[in-house]
């Protein structure tokens, strides 16, 4: 183990989903996972001694309700859900946004909605991805169009992406760096070949 200390935020109403994952992890790397400590009263309502028979019964209760507390997420309601889809549909890559940025706000709004119980699916994720991007990319979407449907997934469209974007990043740099460009891409030699 190392001597770092993870940090993130604490548990409020609006990061469960991700919150629950760093616990877990935190838990699980420190053996943790399965160990919570359960105070048990000794004494009874009556004010007399528990009997072992009496504790253990009503330990496994409590871990029992523990269990379903941790492990259990529950379907998000119909408003919940309706606010996640429009959050998630209306989404707009930012002016200064990186692309990898811009994929990350996604693949978060996609796994909060996973959370709260509704389904999203690669195709959804490849819609938003590309609905929400400025007109420059226009010619990039117009291109998955006519691309074939098996070739079409998600790890496909967000490398398209990427280099879309460096190659629009290097257009705009402006003339001078195509003219540097140009010039390192001159060669001496006139029977070069490239393999």
């Amino acid at each position: 183990m190392t001597d770092t200390t993870v940090r993130f935020p604490n548990l409020n109403n609006s990061n469960y989903a991700e919150w629950s994952v760093w616990m877990e992890a935190i838990l699980v790397q420190q053996g943790l996972w399965s160990i919570v400590e359960i105070p048990i009263s000794g004494v009874d309502t009556d004010g007399g001694v528990k009997t072992v028979s009496m504790i253990a019964a009503e330990l496994e209760s409590v871990m029992k309700r523990r269990d379903a507390m941790i492990l259990r997420v529950d379907d998000a309601g119909f408003a919940t859900s309706l606010a996640l889809r429009q959050h998630f549909l209306t989404a707009k890559k930012g002016a200064g946004q990186s692309m990898q940025a811009w994929i990350g706000h996604i693949q978060g709004l996609a796994f909060h909605m996973e959370q709260s119980g509704v389904e999203v699916n690669d195709q959804d994720k490849i819609l938003e991805l590309t609905m929400g991007l400025p007109p420059s990319y226009d010619p990039v979407i117009i291109n998955f169009n006519v691309t074939p449907s098996e070739l079409l997934t998600l790890n496909n469209v967000i490398v398209r992406l990427l280099n879309e974007e460096v190659c629009q990043s290097s257009d705009s740099n402006g003339e001078a760096d195509t003219a540097a460009a140009t010039v390192g891409c001159d060669s001496d030699f006139e029977d070069d070949v490239a393999f």
